[in-house]
């Protein structure tokens, strides 16, 4: 199939399109980058300015154009950090799916890490290799710690190109303050992965960005003779970085005024404005994490984008089977960990989730990462006991809203947020804020996936896991659940009376109930 992955940036707009042979194996089509500058002010502001949402409009408009004649069966787009501090991001978003049809989904830091570290380890890391990535974008800074598939560490930082030069550097060249505190915001900001990776070890170190790119592309035409640069009729996507060259770089980067940058480094005009910043921050970086060599990687976002989505069309074809194995739930059970949730409870009430919702997604038509993200609101449903007992269910939705959950977007956080929250309380309605804040096909597959968390709660109202097993029998307006258990089930029944409703709205079939002892085990 043929995939295509735009990636809305601070500093550019990039898309790459993809002829994929299923896993992690595909050709790419065509790359475009356009410097859109979405981040100018914004990261500043906390808004994205009426002209840059139509320069970004406009661009995102061309790759379609772009994406829909190379045929691309599906268009991924995704926005990291200006998007995600802009206060009229939804705006943003709203305005974009009217004028493209596209929706764009918002990443955490996290996630942009996650992605763009899995790019990196598949595309530019040797075969079994721990690699570390370094990743400057223009509002943000990610550092990933992986091999092959496998996460280790992810880290984002509010460090970006952009948004430093325009919070620090106002003078051309920059002043010797603004550069002194310029560096103490870089040396501040890398204190926690400094000591968190203190023991970590990798054999490798990667450089992924604009920035990055560009101060590769800079060491060579410095350190390059005439005739080495007239004999390379193609540059090489993979340049060296000493931790010496760069100190020196940067050094002659901030001492002289833009035209000065442009001539000395070979940029354009926008890449010079930003690379000062830029490259304080590789340089604080790689003295941090005491890396002596970076090697640039041209795999970033873009293409971290299209493995993922590959992976999850791939999942999508696979026969449901208990996933709490997944990588995406694991994390999720590490948030629960976090606080306190009771584990025993938490898996059993998933267990009898997936069971009904087996049963009907053949006929509901749904997909396996719904199933995904009703598990993780089943998870992590009463975490909100961490602040109070009385309403945790509002305590489980603030808490997951502000969790980092790796793999996934701010959206699917928001969704697997309001699933848990509607464990228990009242039902969906419009005057709750975060609920009405989602849109019309993210709020129906709440109150589905919802509906079956609530009913999978009560069904486990003892906390003991009384209730061993059930089958679902459907019919187009009913739906008739045998419970299969050795013990009293009065409380259980009672409670799904209580919590039937929202499940009954949302498939629009009425539920009954029986129990019966399981069948004895005959050696």
């Amino acid at each position: 199939m043929r995939l295509a992955a735009i990636d809305i940036g601070s500093n550019s707009i990039k898309l790459a399109v993809a002829d994929a042979a299923g896993g992690d194996s595909f050709a790419v089509l065509t790359r475009e980058k356009d410097v859109i500058r979405l981040g100018h002010e914004t990261l500043r502001k906390g808004r994205l300015s009426r002209s840059a949402i139509d320069r970004a409009i406009t661009c995102i408009q061309r790759y379609k154009t772009i994406a829909d004649t190379h045929r691309a069966e599906q268009i991924v787009t995704v926005a990291t950090a200006s998007v995600r501090e802009a206060h009229n991001a939804a705006q943003f978003i709203k305005e974009v799916e009217q004028q493209t049809g596209l929706r764009v989904e918002i990443l955490s830091g996290i996630e942009e890490a996650r992605l763009i570290g899995l790019a990196a380890s598949h595309g530019c890391s040797l075969k079994a290799a721990t690699n570390i990535n370094i990743d400057i974008g223009g509002g943000s800074t990610e550092i990933s710690l992986f091999r092959s598939s496998t996460t280790f560490s992810l880290f984002s930082l509010k460090l970006g190109a952009v948004g430093l030069t325009e919070r620090y550097l106002h003078s051309d060249p920059p002043k010797q303050k603004e550069l002194a505190n310029l560096k103490a915001e870089i040396h501040a900001a890398f204190e926690r992965p400094r000591r968190e990776l203190r023991d970590a070890n990798w054999q490798q170190a990667s450089g992924t960005s604009g920035t990055i790119l560009s101060i590769g592309a800079a060491l060579r035409k410095i350190t390059s003779s005439d005739d080495e640069r007239k004999n390379q009729a193609v540059q090489p996507t993979e340049t060296d970085i000493p931790l010496s060259q760069l100190t020196a770089l940067t050094a002659r980067l901030a001492s002289v005024d833009l035209s000065g940058r442009r001539a000395l480094a070979g940029l354009t005009s926008q890449r010079a404005e930003i690379i000062v910043a830029g490259s304080h921050i590789l340089e604080g970086a790689m003295r941090a994490l005491g890396i002596n060599v970076i090697r640039t990687c041209d795999w970033a976002l873009r293409e971290g984008v299209i493995i993922d989505s590959l992976r999850e069309i791939e999942d999508e074809s696979r026969p449901p089977v208990p996933d709490f194995a997944d990588q995406k739930l694991r994390g999720v059970q590490a948030v629960g960990k976090r606080f306190g949730y009771e584990e025993t409870h938490a898996r059993q009430v998933a267990k009898l989730a997936e069971k009904i919702f087996d049963s009907l997604a053949p006929a509901e038509n749904l997909s396996r990462h719904q199933r995904t993200l009703m598990l993780a609101g089943a998870l992590l449903h009463d975490i909100g006991y961490h602040i109070a007992h009385e309403s945790h269910q509002k305590h489980t939705l603030y808490l997951i809203t502000n969790s980092e959950l790796t793999g996934f977007s701010e959206a699917e956080r928001a969704v697997i947020a309001n699933i848990a929250r509607y464990h228990r309380g009242s039902l969906p309605k419009k005057r709750h804020a975060e609920y009405e804040a989602l849109n019309a096909a993210d709020r129906e597959i709440v109150c589905k996936l919802g509906g079956i968390v609530r009913l999978a709660d009560a069904l486990d109202r003892s906390h003991d896991n009384r209730i061993l097993d059930l089958q679902c029998y459907g019919k187009a307006e009913s739906l008739h659940v045998e419970l299969f258990s050795e013990g009293n089930c009065e409380n259980e029944l009672l409670e799904v009376e209580r919590k039937r409703e929202l499940f009954e709205q949302a498939f629009k079939r009425t539920l009954s109930f029986s129990v019966r002892r399981p069948k004895a085990q005959h050696a």
